[in-house]
């Protein structure tokens, strides 16, 4: 039974190949685990959400997204993406920290909210519907107890199955 899950899931991969993707889902890992969604609406813009935990809290981004072909003398799937958006979401916390001094006080749910950016470099694979990207999605994020939060050095992996 097994060796026929894995014929069929061949031949559902081989047989993709000539489809015209217009939208990708999967993981997202970095300062925290996403869960990601992404509609293309032109062949070089997307929307894409994230819905995910991170630093003892739960987030969802929204992202706007470019995409420019680089190495398109080698292969048509190297890809730049760069973009920007918000995210909203709560976190679990005992202490803030104000001009690198950091107060403690006793735990609480915060509600947070910030502005994404997003640089980095995806690979789609030819044959196959998958790719996987790494990119900085720097953001600076402003919280009721911890006041504001810089995080410039943010990078992230991302696998996805287009479909």
């Amino acid at each position: 039974m097994k060796y026929l899950y894995c014929f069929l899931l061949l031949v559902f991969c081989l047989s993709a190949h000539a489809q015209n993707y217009t939208r990708d889902a999967g993981i997202r890992v970095g300062d925290g685990f996403f869960a990601s969604y992404r509609q293309f609406y032109d062949k070089d813009m997307a929307i894409e959400g994230l819905a995910g935990f991170s630093r003892r809290g739960f987030r969802i981004t929204g992202l706007r997204e470019f995409f420019k072909p680089m190495l398109t003398d080698r292969t048509q799937n190297f890809n730049l993406v760069y973009g920007y958006g918000i995210h909203a979401g709560v976190t679990y916390t005992n202490k803030y920290t104000i001009l690198h001094r950091t107060y403690y006080h006793e735990w609480m749910w915060s509600p947070q909210f910030g502005i994404d950016g997003l640089i980095g470099f995806e690979y789609a694979a030819s044959d196959l519907p998958l790719l996987i990207s790494a990119a900085a999605q720097p953001y600076f994020e402003y919280s009721l107890n911890r006041y504001f939060q810089l995080r410039p050095f943010n990078f992230v992996v991302a696998f996805k199955y287009r479909f």
